[in-house]
């Protein structure tokens, strides 16, 4: 198990930015409904304190070689 060290900036009653040496992500919502999007486009949606949440990965532009 590793140190991570992470910056959270919050911005007005919902909006906050999380940033990490690896990665950023940008979380909607309160206690109620949670919506997190990250630079790997997977979008996260959860009920908090219920354990309840779900997952998906946004498709992306694949280049053929």
């Amino acid at each position: 198990m590793g140190l991570k060290i992470t910056k959270s900036i919050k911005i007005g009653k919902f909006l906050k930015i999380n940033k990490n040496k690896k990665s950023t992500s940008v979380s909607l919502g309160g206690k109620d409904v949670k919506l997190t999007l990250n630079d790997k486009k997977k979008i996260t949606a959860s009920l908090p304190g219920t354990g309840i949440s779900y997952d998906t990965t946004l498709k992306g532009d694949k280049k053929k070689k």
